[in-house]
């Protein structure tokens, strides 16, 4: 390898960690990142955390020209694997969208307030006058994979200089030729589309601790997380469905509100992860791992700027089973290793920190 190919892949190790370790951008493995150096596809190996990419080796080499082959062909890139330092690792399920896409450099990240207009049905309208200048698109959602590198591929064709891709229900991608430019049309991005969170009531804390008995729920600590029961909006919109993957995936496939009279022995048939109480805020069964933690933490954020007035998508229930299949398991579990490999957590913000600490 080149001086500059490798000086160029140490600065998309550096952005890489700088947005992984913001949560507002990317919670836990999500995200993705990707740069094109002499044929070769450097991208993020699936499950890796881009938080930990100057400490853990999160790169994938794949050959460019074999993987926008396998593309044409129908055959999904992302099964293709690579020895990286004395481990097998296998490339990212977004591997054919970064092919694709002819920037040299290409950031994916689940910025919430991206997400806060991905799950609007009107969400193009809203984001139109403010991506107003910028050659971007709005692609629907399907699967992450070869389904979705033909949308972007289409959308490539028309129009070229596209470098901003809103995906519906998912996130946001931005391109560039160098990590510079790509991290400056990220943060004007980030800069338009910015919301401010919804304020929300205080948690009823004694509610909260008296249906929780002394059974194995309890409140976390921190305000902010309670806003998916306290906050109307939020419980509202939460139970309605799922929003995006991430949330099926690491969470739950279903977010279940219960009254404020609800009692210790009802919780005790519930196998939920958490549940919102009306009015109160929220009880968690098991303290999180840090991927469900991130998690929890980004689907707050992003129901805190979801309006009330707003038409919601969610994903159909065909489209959450298709979520839940045996590789998805697979990739959870990957996720949460190397989030359990790192302590303390990198990339959680203080608010996050605090939702660990189950109130005894």
């Amino acid at each position: 390898m080149s001086v500059s190919a490798a000086s160029e892949i140490d600065s998309l190790l550096d952005l890489s960690a700088r947005i992984g370790g913001e949560p507002l951008l990317v919670q836990a493995g999500t995200g993705n990142t990707s740069i094109k150096l002499d044929g070769v596809l450097w991208i993020k190996a699936s499950g890796k955390w881009l938080a930990h990419a100057v400490h853990d080796e999160i790169l994938i080499p794949v050959n460019l020209a074999e993987t926008r082959s396998r593309v044409e062909h129908n055959a999904d890139p992302a099964g293709q694997t690579a020895m990286v330092g004395g481990k097998a690792l296998a490339a990212s399920v977004e591997t054919a969208m970064h092919a694709v896409l002819p920037h040299r450099v290409v950031l994916h990240v689940h910025s919430v307030n991206t997400i806060a207009f991905a799950v609007r049905k009107d969400g193009p309208a809203e984001l139109a006058e403010r991506l107003a200048g910028i050659h971007w698109q709005w692609i629907p959602y399907v699967p992450s994979g070869l389904p979705l590198a033909r949308l972007i591929e289409a959308a490539v064709a028309r129009d070229p200089r596209l470098s901003v891709l809103v995906l519906a229900n998912h996130g946001l991608v931005v391109c560039g030729d160098d990590c510079a430019e790509a991290e400056s049309l990220l943060r004007d991005v980030e800069r338009r589309v910015s919301v401010a969170p919804r304020p929300f009531p205080e948690p009823a804390w004694d509610t909260l601790y008296q249906i929780a008995g002394n059974g194995p729920w309890r409140p976390p600590q921190g305000s902010t997380v309670h806003a998916l029961g306290a906050d109307p909006v939020s419980r509202r919109i939460a139970s309605g469905g799922i929003l995006y993957p991430c949330q099926a995936i690491f969470l739950t496939p279903r977010s279940r509100a219960v009254p404020a009279t609800c009692t210790e022995a009802d919780l005790a048939a519930l196998d939920d992860p958490f549940v919102l109480v009306e009015g109160a805020g929220v009880l968690l069964r098991h303290k999180p791992n840090p991927t469900q933690l991130a998690t929890f933490n980004g689907l707050v954020q992003v129901l805190q700027r979801v309006p009330d007035h707003a038409p919601v998508q969610y994903l159909g229930e065909a489209q959450v089973r298709d979520l839940l299949c045996a590789d998805v398991y697979h990739y959870r579990e990957l996720v949460e290793d190397n989030g359990a490999s790192r302590m303390p957590f990198q990339g959680i913000s203080a608010t996050d920190s605090a939702v660990l600490n189950l109130r005894s």
